[in-house]
C-alpha cells in the first residue's frame, strides 16, 4: 500500500503540470487563431518568418524595402473559403531565397512574372539596338562561362575574341569590328596574350560570393580536415577543363581546392559561383598559374547560405600544348 501511495503522490504534480500545460497550449492556439485572416477576409501581413534546411532566412513580419522607398510585406498569410490558412511568400523574396539568376522581374507583354530572364539588348533588322526579353541565363546554358570580354587593370573594356559592334551615339549599329580569330596561331596568341593581362598572380582576398569568401590558405586549420572529394586527380584538355564543385556546410567552416599545373603551359585559373536557378553567376578573381606552378585557394564558408554552394572551376592554357592539372577539393571544420 505505501509503494502506491507514493507513486500516487510522485503522480498527482507530473498530473498538474501536464494540465496546466494543455491549457497553456490551448490559449496559445487560440490566441494564434485569432491572429489568422478569417474566411473571405483577404490576404493580410504575416507575424510568419521563413527557414531553408533550418535555418531562418527571413524573419517573422520582415518587410521588403523598394529603391523608391516603399514598403511591403514578404509573407501573407490568406484564409481560403474554408477558413483554412495560407502563406503566400513576395516574388522577389522568393526569387533571392531560392537564388535565382536574374531575380524576378514583370514581363508586360506576356502579363507575367519572369524568373531567370531578363530585358536584353539586342540588334533588330535594321541594326538598331532594341530591347528583348533574353533567357539566355536558363539552366541549360549553365557550363557555358567562356570569357567574352572582361576589363584590364585599368578598368577598360577589352574585348577577349568574337565580333564586336560599333555603337554611334544614337544607339545605332555603324559597323562590326571583326574579332580575333583563334584559328589563326598569331591572333591565338594575341588571344592568350589578352587573358593573361587581366589575370592576378595570386587570389583576391575578400571576396564573397553566394556562402563563399575566399580567404588566406593561412587562415585553414589543416589538422580539422573532415572530407575530401578529390585527391590528386589528373585532369587534362587540349583546350579547357571544366568542373563543378559543391562543398556542403555540413562538414564544416572552409573549403580549400589545390591546383598543380602539370602540363607544359602556363593556365588560367577561374571560379565561379553558379546561381542556384540559372546559368548565371559571378568569379572570382582569374588567376595565373605558371607551369609546374601550384595554387591553393580557400574560401570561409557561410552556414546560413546553404543553397548557394555551387562553383564552376575553369582551367584554360595560355600556349600550345593544352592543360594539364593535378586537383584536390577538401573540406576543413575550422579554421587557425
Amino acid at each position: 500500500m505505501r509503494g502506491k501511495r507514493e507513486a500516487r503522490r510522485n503522480y498527482l504534480p507530473f498530473a498538474a503540470g501536464m494540465l496546466t500545460m494543455v491549457l497553456l497550449i490551448g490559449l496559445i492556439s487560440a490566441s494564434l487563431a485569432s491572429e489568422k485572416p478569417g474566411a473571405g477576409s483577404g490576404a493580410e501581413p504575416a507575424e510568419v518568418g521563413v527557414g531553408l534546411f533550418m535555418r531562418q532566412q527571413i524573419a517573422p513580419g520582415e518587410m521588403l524595402t523598394t529603391e523608391s522607398g516603399g514598403k511591403a510585406p514578404k509573407v501573407l498569410a490568406y484564409a481560403d473559403s474554408k477558413g483554412e490558412t495560407h502563406y503566400y511568400l513576395e516574388a522577389g523574396a522568393a526569387a533571392e531565397l531560392f537564388d535565382v539568376t536574374c531575380g524576378v522581374s514583370f514581363n508586360e507583354e506576356a502579363n507575367r512574372l519572369e524568373f531567370g530572364s531578363q530585358k536584353d539588348k539586342d540588334l533588330d533588322a535594321d541594326g538598331k539596338i532594341t530591347e528583348v526579353w533574353d533567357d539566355v541565363f536558363s539552366a541549360r546554358d549553365r557550363t557555358d562561362f567562356l570569357l567574352g570580354a572582361s576589363t584590364d587593370a585599368s578598368g577598360q573594356r577589352i574585348i577577349i575574341g568574337g565580333d564586336v559592334p560599333v555603337i554611334d551615339e544614337n544607339g545605332m549599329v555603324t559597323a562590326i569590328k571583326p574579332g580575333l580569330d583563334a584559328q589563326d596561331p598569331e591572333q591565338q596568341k594575341e588571344i592568350w596574350a589578352r587573358h593573361r593581362s587581366i589575370l592576378l598572380n595570386e587570389p583576391e582576398y575578400g571576396k564573397t560570393l553566394g556562402m563563399y569568401t575566399e580567404v588566406d590558405p593561412a587562415e585553414v586549420n589543416l589538422a580539422t580536415l573532415s572530407g575530401v572529394d578529390l585527391k590528386e586527380r589528373v585532369f587534362q584538355d587540349s583546350q579547357e577543363v571544366e568542373r563543378l564543385i559543391c562543398f556542403t556546410t555540413k562538414l564544416g567552416k572552409y573549403a580549400v581546392i589545390t591546383l598543380e599545373n602539370t602540363g607544359k603551359a602556363d593556365a588560367e585559373v577561374w571560379l565561379a559561383r553558379l546561381d542556384t536557378v540559372g546559368g548565371g553567376g559571378e568569379a572570382f578573381s582569374g588567376v595565373l598559374l605558371p607551369a609546374g606552378g601550384k595554387l591553393v585557394r580557400a574560401f570561409r564558408i557561410d552556414g546560413d547560405k546553404p543553397l548557394e554552394n555551387q562553383l564552376q572551376l575553369r582551367v584554360s592554357p595560355l600556349a600550345e600544348g593544352g592543360v594539364e592539372i593535378k586537383l584536390s577539393t577538401e573540406q576543413y571544420r575550422s579554421g587557425t
